[in-house]
């Protein structure tokens, strides 16, 4: 079964230049090394999403 995270992440790939010239077996091996590297892009998120440093500065300079 293919994950949504995966499918996600292929399809953001896909916009890239470079990754449309890999054959079939180089991109399934880059995006496999994605996910081993970071293990998070294929965790689920729950509740808000956490901002940077800058973006809540500005959030709070807003108010």
């Amino acid at each position: 079964m293919v994950s949504r995270k995966k499918v996600t992440l292929v399809a953001i790939l896909d916009d890239s230049p470079f990754f449309t010239e890999l054959s079939i077996g180089e991109r399934e091996k880059l995006v496999r090394d994605l996910l081993h590297t970071y293990p998070h892009l294929n965790q689920p998120l729950y509740g808000d999403v956490e901002v940077g440093y800058e973006a809540s500065w500005l959030m709070k300079q807003a108010h």
